[in-house]
């Protein structure tokens, strides 16, 4: 809405320091429109598949920049994925898993509660919209959650073994954020754009 992603950038980055990210968040912030600097003229103020094109570029400046692996990382997942984040309410739960997995929830929490801000900022980056709820952070955790609830052990009970197992758990994961899903919306009145 704001036409100039120079504006959006520094509103985004308004709302890191109100929600007092932490530095490598408010890296993946800075870097998570990236790619919008590479889109065709003619398809302004369209920004089509600008998300591969900003990790791509993340990657870049990190590496250029001399950037930590850890606010590098972040930053690049942000940038592929934020609009990932923003649409969560609309995706299937087997998105939702390969979102989950590729942000490495069950072994690195902190990196999901990071993504999450970084994309919080970026949703409340806009002019007007600066107090809106944001109730994919909270769908996004709970659904992190149902994941590392699986109980494998007992899926190692009914037989399964090497690439079984993980045939099981994906499976099971999957099971479970349709399950969540369901609760999730009788719980939560999504807000009319």
């Amino acid at each position: 809405p704001e036409v100039d992603t120079l504006v959006h950038q520094w509103l985004c980055l308004e709302q890191a320091s109100r929600l007092d990210l932490p530095l490598t968040a408010r890296y993946a912030v800075l870097c998570h429109d990236l790619g919008k600097g590479k889109t065709p003229e003619e398809e302004w103020p369209r920004h089509i598949a600008h998300e591969i094109r900003s990790a791509r570029l993340a990657k870049t400046v990190s590496k250029r920049w001399r950037v930590p692996k850890d606010a590098a990382t972040l930053a690049a997942l942000v940038a592929e994925y934020h609009t990932h984040c923003h649409r969560a309410l609309e995706l299937k739960p087997a998105t939702v898993w390969k979102l989950l997995k590729t942000l490495d929830v069950v072994r690195r929490p902190e990196r999901l509660e990071e993504f999450l801000l970084a994309c919080e900022a970026d949703a409340r980056g806009r002019t007007g919209l600066e107090d809106r709820p944001y109730p994919q952070v909270d769908y996004l955790r709970g659904a992190a959650q149902a994941v590392r609830n699986i109980d494998v052990a007992a899926l190692r009970k009914e037989g399964n073994e090497g690439p079984a197992l993980g045939e099981a758990i994906e499976k099971a994961r999957i099971h479970a954020l349709s399950h969540y899903k369901s609760e999730f919306k009788k719980t939560w009145q999504i807000p009319s754009p």
